[in-house]
């Protein structure tokens, strides 16, 4: 039906003047081919109906590929977005004009870490969170082996000191809201300019994000700190530990509780570390307080969507469209049907509902926050989110290299995107320097200050 077409197959590059009448005529065979449901290469999953890429080999062996499979690897890439990818319509350089910038790179690549740096700017181009190319030996030691124990936070373009170990990093002088300056003597922003063409995510926040994590990384046991404290810059060295010294990352993790009863009667529920069915006993305890606050900065540890919008929603109500691809028309993408949450009941909780969101939500999570948004009343609070939806499609390229894309389209029920966008919240509060350097949540402080108003 022609209202429910996202959008259409873009074959404007067989054209008969630039390949030939032979060429021309094969492609166009190829075009018109009559095709079943059963492909080689790849099918639809059940359910949600993102593309599966079947068959296609890795080449694992091949750590180096020469110009034959390193093109392989580029016209693989081109033709799986070309055909499958639900949000190639908001890749801002035109996707045609992306393939004829990379054929040169990729013919003229040097070495393997060159390789796998090519590919990478090709897949951070698509702007998709969920695309990257994860645990790759020769890129890991790229980004350094060992990693100082502090966690970063971008405030603006600042990188700033959010947490550290105190046992490794307290004795250097670093302190929470210590704005760094240099990395081995290197200017932070010379760094984020180095390196944001390789940070593959939806938006500038997330891109800062994805550095933010590797940032403190290096080869050596050390790490020279340049950092700006009352405006006066200091230095200080790091010690750097292996993946293997997980005892000291461990305070990043915390093993906090997913429920909790806040001050003046305020529910905090955190999905991060939830189990649906901790659900009903939770709700219980919700249900005689004043707000609930419902602390999306995380990755879900569960699917609550459906169950907890039960409890909170009087009645069924429509928060996202859905497009998927086609196996007879590669390239066709059409609105296939919508997402309700919700159900009739009159119990529903009457209580302030607060969603907190920042760079870190992220899939699952932003589904969660657009049916959350349903809630009477409901406020989104926060910042940027990641902008990226939809289950994902995973493939290999050649030198058994692993990348995903999103591989359905999530929008609102207007038709509005979330790809690249993300959640727009009600409040924006974004992270401050003070904020961090007082060890305070400025997001979480705001959400009761709401409900408390």
């Amino acid at each position: 039906v022609a209202q429910n077409i996202k959008s259409n197959a873009d074959l404007s590059w067989i054209n008969k003047s630039i390949l030939g009448d032979k060429l021309y005529l094969q492609l166009m065979d190829v075009k018109n081919a009559k095709r079943t449901e059963e492909h080689y290469y790849i099918s639809l999953a059940e359910g949600a109906h993102n593309a599966e890429f079947l068959n296609e080999n890795a080449y694992e062996y091949m750590d180096s590929p020469d110009a034959g499979y390193r093109m392989l690897a580029l016209f693989r890439y081109w033709s799986i977005i070309q055909y499958y990818y639900p949000n190639k319509h908001l890749i801002e350089k035109g996707w045609n004009n992306v393939l004829k910038e990379y054929i040169p790179k990729f013919a003229n690549v040097a070495d393997t870490l060159g390789y796998r740096m090519t590919l990478l700017s090709l897949i951070a181009s698509i702007g998709d969170t969920h695309a990257n190319i994860w645990d790759d030996p020769y890129l890991e030691k790229n980004y350094g082996l060992n990693k100082a124990p502090i966690k970063i936070q971008f405030v603006g373009n600042a990188a700033i000191v959010k947490d550290y170990d105190e046992k490794s990093v307290g004795k250097t002088g670093l302190l929470c809201g210590d704005v760094i300056e240099s990395i081995d003597n290197k200017p932070v922003s010379a760094i984020i300019k180095e390196k944001l063409p390789y940070a593959a995510a939806s938006n500038y926040t997330t891109q800062l994000r994805v550095l933010s994590e590797n940032l403190l990384r290096s080869n050596d046991k050390k790490l020279t700190i340049g950092f700006k404290r009352n405006d006066k810059i200091q230095f200080s060295k790091v010690d750097c530990f292996s993946g293997d010294s997980a005892h000291v990352f461990a305070k990043f993790h915390p093993n906090d509780t997913c429920f909790k009863i806040l001050p003046d009667r305020i529910a905090y529920l955190y999905p991060g570390t939830i189990k649906n069915d901790y659900l009903p006993d939770i709700m219980k305890s919700v249900s005689v307080t004043k707000g609930l606050i419902i602390d999306l900065r995380c990755y879900p540890s569960d699917f609550i969507v459906y169950d907890l919008c039960d409890y909170l929603l009087p009645k069924s109500e429509c928060f996202a469209l859905y497009s998927e691809g086609s196996l007879h028309s590669p390239g066709l993408f059409t609105i296939r049907d919508s997402g309700y949450v919700g159900r009739e009941n009159k119990d529903y909780y009457k209580g302030k509902t607060i969603i907190l969101v920042n760079e870190y939500t992220q899939s699952m999570a932003e589904f969660t926050v657009m049916a959350l948004k349903k809630v009477p009343g409901a406020i989104v609070i926060g910042s940027t989110t990641a902008g990226a939806d939809g289950n994902v499609s995973g493939f290999y390229l050649p030198g058994g290299i692993y990348t995903q894309i999103s591989g359905i389209g999530i929008y609102y029920p207007n038709g509005g995107e979330t790809q690249r966008v993300g959640i727009t919240p009600d409040i924006i509060v974004n992270p401050t320097i003070n904020g961090i350097k007082m060890k305070k949540d400025e997001v979480l402080d705001k959400a009761i200050e709401v409900i408390l108003r």
